[in-house]
C-alpha cells in the first residue's frame, strides 16, 4: 500500500503570498534605540552610592610629567636656594606637562609656581654667596691681628 493510495492523509495547504509589511518586532528583542547591554564606557562614581570593592577602578589618563614637575618644584623649595637645578627641572617638566597633559592642570601648575619660586630663591642665595665672597676677597682686614716689628 502506498501513500498515494491512502486517502486519509490530508493534502498540503497552499503557500500564502508574500507580505509587503515587515514582521512584528519580538517583545524580547531590544529596541533599535536601546543602549547595548555591554557598554565600553568606564563606570562612573556617584558620591554616596555604594561602590563595589571588587570592581576595577577608573583609571585616568597618564599624568607623569605633571606630577614630576610638582614633586621637583616642592623639593626645589625645600632645598631652599641650593635647589636651583631641581627648580629649573621642575619648570621644564611643568611646561612640557602643560603642553602634553592639559587635563592635569593642578599638577603642572603647582610645579610651575613652585619651580619659579625655587629659581628665585636660588638666585637670591647665589647672589648673596657671590656678594659674600667678593666682600671677603676685597677686605684688607686680616682678622684683627696686627704684627708690629
Amino acid at each position: 500500500m502506498t501513500n498515494a493510495d491512502d486517502q486519509t492523509t490530508p493534502p498540503v495547504p497552499p503557500v500564502p503570498p508574500a507580505s509587503t509589511t515587515p514582521p512584528a518586532a519580538s517583545p524580547y528583542a531590544p529596541s533599535a534605540d536601546a543602549a547595548p547591554a555591554y557598554s565600553a564606557a568606564p563606570p562612573t562614581y556617584t558620591p554616596g552610592a555604594p561602590q563595589n570593592p571588587y570592581a576595577p577602578g577608573v583609571v585616568g589618563p597618564p599624568r607623569g610629567l605633571s606630577v614630576t614637575s610638582m614633586v621637583l618644584g616642592i623639593v626645589g623649595i625645600l632645598f631652599g636656594g641650593f635647589g636651583l637645578l631641581i627648580s629649573i627641572a621642575a619648570v621644564i617638566t611643568g611646561h612640557m606637562g602643560q603642553r602634553r597633559q592639559p587635563y592635569a592642570k593642578p599638577f603642572w601648575l603647582t610645579g610651575l609656581i613652585t619651580g619659579y619660586i625655587g629659581i628665585l630663591l636660588g638666585l637670591i642665595v647665589s647672589a648673596f654667596i657671590i656678594f659674600a665672597i667678593i666682600l671677603a676677597a676685597t677686605s684688607g682686614d686680616s682678622g684683627g691681628y696686627y704684627y708690629d716689628s
